[in-house]
C-alpha cells in the first residue's frame, strides 16, 4: 500500500475512494472517476519514492488524466480545494 503525504505533513494509506469521489463531485460520472483512478493506481508505482507520494501530485495527475477524459469537469474539479 503507498502511502499519501499530505499538505500538513501527515500521512495516510492511498485510497481509491477519496480520487473517485473528488471526480464525481467536480460532476464527472462513475464511469469517469474509474478512468481516472485506473491511470493513477498505474502511474502511483512509475513516481513514489519510498513508498510514498505527495497528495499534490496524485491531484496533479487526477487532473491532468480527467482533462482527457472530460475538459469541463477537468475545470470544476480544478477549481475544488479542500477546506482545512
Amino acid at each position: 500500500m503507498y502511502k499519501v503525504q499530505k499538505r500538513g505533513g501527515s500521512m495516510e494509506d492511498f485510497d481509491r475512494n477519496k480520487v473517485i469521489a473528488g471526480v464525481v463531485r467536480a460532476g464527472g460520472t462513475p464511469e469517469d472517476a474509474q478512468k481516472v483512478v485506473a491511470e493513477v493506481e498505474a502511474w502511483l508505482p512509475t513516481v513514489v519514492q519510498d513508498n510514498m507520494v505527495a497528495s499534490t501530485e496524485i491531484r496533479a495527475k487526477a487532473l491532468s488524466v480527467l482533462g482527457q477524459v472530460n475538459p469541463d469537469v477537468a475545470k470544476q474539479f480544478e477549481g475544488y480545494k479542500k477546506e482545512g
